[in-house]
């Protein structure tokens, strides 16, 4: 069965703790916000997300029928609710790919110039998704508008090295090719020959160099040596090398009712009908009256959808 984790990365801060899971069937269910109930993910696939105590999801995991992990995305956020990164893990937790919100983007700015002016709000909330080949490296950058339409793409290739020899930036869905990059790198003294290619092929640029130019483009900007092509390749292999457990308390019961646990450890099935500063008003299950308890002598209640109820 599957061992439930959160990634912690050092040089990203959520902000938040993972306060409590919801169930969902699908992802239709997911982006209409309607809940499994607890019980009813069991021998069939379903997806669970984690919440910080803003509400928002922090980890979303895709399980199968025996309860093993299909994938896993992690969300960053900025000022703890705007999103900003999303990252994506196969089954055994490694880098998959991540996607870059924002019209702000670095890499997508080159194409911006040559549409900018076809739609207004184009680009406000696009993505820029960076997906790994099966050595780790970044494959491609596929972009898409607020619309959820690719726009065009940077296509990187390598030799049998692993070394970079070029990049294809290719506008989408008409393909036309608005740059071109060829690398050529001397092992033996560290030389590097860049050219640039235009939209209609002409070279812009040639040069030859042993260290890498001045760029605010990330923190390892083009033109680049090795398979390092950018910062996004060195978060990724941060979030699969970084993991705690997720506390036990986050875990749900196999159960249609609300879970309440006491100070004391006793556990009760209950329907709740309230809670306020002083008390806990609530069923047990197969009694059809009210009954109160203390609100400090209760640790914690939570819903037969997963949801921390309290505290």
């Amino acid at each position: 069965m599957y061992k439930y984790f959160i990634f912690i990365l050092l040089s990203i801060c959520y902000g938040q703790q993972i306060s409590f899971i919801r169930f969902y069937a699908n992802n239709h269910d997911y982006l209409s916000d309607n809940r499994l109930l607890a019980t009813a993910r069991f021998n069939k696939p379903y997806i669970q997300v984690f919440y910080n105590d803003n509400k928002v999801p922090i980890i979303r995991e895709f399980i199968d029928s025996e309860g093993n992990l299909v994938n896993k995305e992690i969300f960053e956020y900025e000022n703890e609710k705007i999103l900003i990164r999303r990252y994506f893990l196969d089954h055994e937790l490694k880098p998959d790919s991540l996607i870059q919100y924002g019209v702000d983007e670095p890499w997508s700015l080159e194409f911006q110039k040559v549409i900018k002016d076809k739609n207004k709000y184009y680009f406000e909330g696009q993505e820029s998704k960076f997906i790994l080949n099966s050595s780790n490296q970044i494959k491609k950058i596929v972009f898409s508008n607020v619309q959820g339409l690719d726009y065009g793409e940077i296509k990187f290739i390598y030799d049998h090295l692993g070394f970079l020899k070029g990049e294809s930036w290719i506008t989408l869905p008409s393909k036309i090719t608005i740059r071109r990059f060829l690398y050529d790198v001397d092992m033996l003294t560290g030389r590097k020959e860049i050219w640039e290619y235009g939209e209609n092929g002409q070279e812009i640029s040639h040069v030859a160099l042993t260290q890498p130019p001045a760029s605010t483009l990330y923190k390892t900007p083009p033109p680049r040596f090795g398979n390092r092509l950018d910062e996004i390749s060195i978060i990724l292999e941060d979030i699969s090398s970084l993991d705690i457990d997720i506390p036990f308390d986050v875990f749900i019961p196999k159960t249609d009712f609300d879970l309440m646990i006491l100070t004391n450890t006793d556990s009760l099935m209950i329907d709740l009908i309230n809670i306020n500063s002083n008390q806990v008003i609530f069923k047990i299950i197969g009694d059809t009256n009210s009954l109160t308890m203390p609100v400090f002598r209760v640790k914690s209640i939570t819903s037969k959808y997963g949801e921390r109820i309290y505290p």
